[in-house]
């Protein structure tokens, strides 16, 4: 049996289930203990988003992978059956040896970086499944069946932290929907397939004979404004840098069309293992409009404080001026302003008042 210490790396995982941002970290330490040069975190099924978590030394392969399409035909994709039936599998139980030799998978992709053999551990997260692909060099070789062994008694320990991400992702979008349908908004949840998968009480009300809900799609009877949704949606959904889309109009037969407006946390704030990876905000321009106010603490969480500070900063204000017209300290204001930047996905100031206009 390999002399591997997986308690750190365990520990690790289940910090990460309760906090997303620390999945590199969770496995950078089950690389560590396994002797990997690297681990990334995918999907079995459906597509992967370039959000999904990875070690820092994977980051260029990773760019090639989702840039180039090597996604789209992933070649280890093929070992899925044994991994999903064993808990555990490699390169061998998806190619012979020549075939690694020659595919360009592993001559055209991995090589170039020096990577060639990996082992898949299943995660069981929720009703989804993933793996953790861990890389190893080309000089490193192949992982032994005596490893893979190990590997496979491990996948129900670190399957823990995935189930607790998965489990808080969920009652954060229910907490999400309760939000939004308090403040009077209409709002639908997306997976990573664009999917809907939830919707509240206002997004229903609204969506009925030109706009409705189809086969888990948002869909308008204008077959054009539903392709431009669409669009729109896997393109925020491939943003490195999430936050909020200009609208799109959805006709309606005997009133203003409605306004869709796409929506996603950045890639540092949100959790790659949740079900809900997206959402569209539905502005009807027939309703009574909610203040600028209400439209910022419905799109992204904001404060009541939060959201006066946004407001303003967006038509122009310096922060030292908005901190003085409420009688708040600058640190108290600069505070604000860091929260409001990760919950709108942006860095800097300039990238705010762009964001924030579209709501204003």
């Amino acid at each position: 049996m390999p002399a591997w210490n997986f308690g750190p790396a365990e520990q690790e995982f289940a910090e990460a289930g309760l906090d997303p941002t620390r999945w590199v970290e969770a496995l950078t330490s089950v690389a560590a203990a396994t002797g990997s040069y690297g681990a990334v975190m995918l999907p079995l099924a459906g597509d992967s988003l370039p959000n999904v978590p990875y070690t820092e030394n994977c980051s260029i392969v990773m760019e090639a992978y989702f840039r180039d399409g090597w996604h789209a035909r992933d070649e280890r994709m093929r070992t899925v059956p044994t991994l999903t039936q064993c808990g555990v599998a490699d390169d061998f139980d998806g190619h012979s040896i020549d075939e690694i030799a020659r595919h360009p998978y592993y001559q055209e992709f991995l090589a170039p970086h020096g990577l060639r053999w990996y082992a898949g551990v299943k995660i069981a997260c929720g009703d989804d499944l993933w793996a953790i692909a861990l890389q190893r060099t080309i000089d490193q070789g192949p992982f032994s069946q005596e490893e893979k062994d190990e590997l496979a008694r491990i996948s129900s320990r670190l399957s823990t932290g995935a189930a607790i991400a998965r489990a808080l992702s969920a009652s954060a979008s229910t907490g999400a929907l309760e939000a939004f349908e308090m403040s009077g908004t209409a709002v639908v949840l997306l997976n990573r397939l664009g999917h809907v998968i939830k919707a509240n009480l206002s997004a229903e009300r609204l969506l009925v004979d030109d706009v409705r809900i189809v086969k888990g799609q948002l869909v308008a009877k204008d077959t054009r404004a539903t392709t431009a949704l669409t669009r729109a949606i896997h393109t925020l959904l491939w943003s490195p840098t999430g936050g909020l889309s200009a609208p799109v109009a959805l006709p309606r037969a005997s009133r203003r069309p409605l306004l869709a407006y796409p929506a996603r946390l950045s890639d540092s704030t949100a959790n790659a293992l949740a079900d809900c990876q997206a959402m569209v905000l539905l502005i009807d321009p027939d309703a009574k409009s909610p203040t600028p106010e209400m439209n910022l603490r419905a799109a992204f969480r904001l404060t009541e404080a939060e959201a006066r500070l946004a407001r303003l900063l967006a038509l122009g204000e310096s922060l030292e001026k908005v901190a003085d017209q409420f009688g708040i300290g600058k640190e108290t204001a600069r505070s604000q302003l860091k929260s409001i930047f990760t919950k709108t996905g942006v860095h800097r100031q300039g990238e705010l008042v762009a964001v924030l206009a579209k709501l204003l």
